[in-house]
């Protein structure tokens, strides 16, 4: 068994014929112009690597790790190569769909089962919360758990990948932030969410006991003008070597093309963390930029938004939750757009986008908003680039109770009555904003 090291979350598992990738992405940003890699894995690289592959894992359908661009770009060589593809089985078909249609072989895993991929090589696939999901593959003896971005903080949901899987030998898991964390005087909370990480990794070692950890799903930056400050407070491969030095398990850095059998390697990874070093240092060289978007565009993309939630969901329902809901949801939202000096209110119920003068929400570009408009995954992107600021207290639990309906539609529920009497679903949603209020220092959520 050797894992190869490629790219951000991305790594090369082969044991016997088998060859194993996940999440491949490899150039180009991410999140709308938020994010970028550190290093990007040149086009030959990649086509060496899809030589010694046979089968491709993606985790969810974040563009960190469902890259469009690649099956794009490299679509023909994995179709002629016979490389087949493997995500989980779950109801939400958009990348099923994309996959298919692009004319590939899809196995889709069944959650909590073992898939035998052949040459002693088995995975299975566990879900995390709405869209995640984690990948447990046995080579040979050795048992590697990849969790990517699952949210697994505490030693109860440490126990259930446990009581699902086992103990594993090595765990490859994330180990910075990755959204936005306040805005550019909000530095504690992003100084809470970089411990909170490094906490969530000492958690999954405890349960999941691994004598191994290799750290990755992190080695990005935020490379927008507007978004970059965020990365004040972010973890880096020195960061974790630093924090479990006396740790009962080796913290093993790996730079592309890096390959480790499982055997601690200290000076292979002193040697990765000082070649991180430096794509760190040049990671604010050049940021991107946005171009303004004029009103009547931002006003056809609105009208495609307002098609999309008004045949998603009950607009009935939406109005009357408005109206007599007693945890504030769908209130309408003042987005200011500092490039056009202008602010605007967003209506979901009534299905207007009005000018006005009322004191602001949220501060944005033209260009984020025409992109939330326009892609129903819109307002995801946006709290993961952190292209956007808070314009008073409460702006952003405002805006996430409101105009994120399409969140709830990409998850397959429909704001409708049956919603409304779902205490599960509600109170996940709530935790959350909860929590998001609890960083900013505030209760209104």
């Amino acid at each position: 068994m050797h894992i190869e090291f490629v790219n951000h979350a991305s790594v090369l598992i082969r044991h016997g014929n088998i060859g194993l990738l996940s999440d491949p992405w490899y150039e180009g940003p991410a999140f709308h112009k938020g994010w970028r890699l550190l290093v990007e894995t040149d086009a030959p690289e990649v086509e060496a690597l899809l030589g010694r592959t046979t089968h491709i894992w993606v985790s969810h359908e974040h563009p960190d790790h469902f890259s469009v661009g690649f099956f794009k770009r490299f679509g023909q060589i994995i179709r002629d190569r016979g490389i087949t593809l493997l995500f989980q089985e779950i109801d939400d078909q958009r990348v099923a769909d994309f996959l298919r249609a692009e004319g590939f072989t899809i196995i889709f895993l069944p959650f909590g089962h073992a898939v035998d991929l052949g040459d002693e090589v088995s995975v299975t696939c566990i879900k995390d919360e709405f869209i995640d999901s984690a990948l447990s593959i046995r080579a040979g003896d050795t048992h590697i758990l990849n969790l990517n971005d699952c949210n697994v903080g505490t030693i109860a949901r440490a126990q259930e990948f446990r009581d699902a899987v086992g103990t594993c030998d090595i765990l490859l898991t994330q180990f910075s932030y990755a959204a936005w964390k306040g805005g550019r005087d909000n530095r504690a909370w992003r100084v809470t969410a970089a411990q909170e990480k490094l906490c969530n990794i000492a958690v999954q070692a405890e349960v999941l006991q691994p004598r191994m950890i290799i750290p990755f799903a992190s080695f990005v930056t935020f490379a927008h003008e507007r978004n970059h400050y965020l990365n004040d407070a972010a973890n880096t491969p020195d960061t974790v070597v630093a924090n479990f030095q006396a740790a009962p398990f080796a913290v093993q850095v790996m730079a592309p093309g890096d390959v480790t059998d499982g055997t601690t390697d200290p000076a292979a990874s002193a040697a990765a963390c000082g070649w991180w070093r430096g794509k760190y240092a040049k990671a604010s060289d050049t940021l991107m930029t946005y171009e303004s978007v004029q009103a009547s565009a931002l006003e056809a993309a609105f009208a495609k938004w307002r098609k999309r939630v008004f045949q998603n969901n009950s607009v009935a329902t939406m109005k009357f939750a408005q109206k007599f809901s007693p945890v504030k949801v769908l209130q309408p939202v003042v987005v200011e757009l500092d490039d056009l000096v202008s602010s605007w209110q967003i209506d979901p119920p009534k299905g207007t986008f009005t000018r006005t003068d009322a004191p602001a929400d949220l501060i944005m570009h033209s260009e984020s908003l025409e992109f939330m408009f326009l892609n129903s995954f819109g307002f995801d992107t946006l709290t993961v680039s952190g292209t956007f600021e808070e314009a008073r207290d409460g702006g952003f639990s405002r805006a996430a109770r409101s105009i994120a309906i399409e969140n709830l539609n990409n998850l397959g529920i429909r704001f409708g009555m049956g919603l409304l009497f779902n205490p599960k679903i509600i109170a996940v949603i709530l935790e959350r904003l909860r929590g998001v209020s609890a960083k900013m220092g505030r209760k209104e959520a």
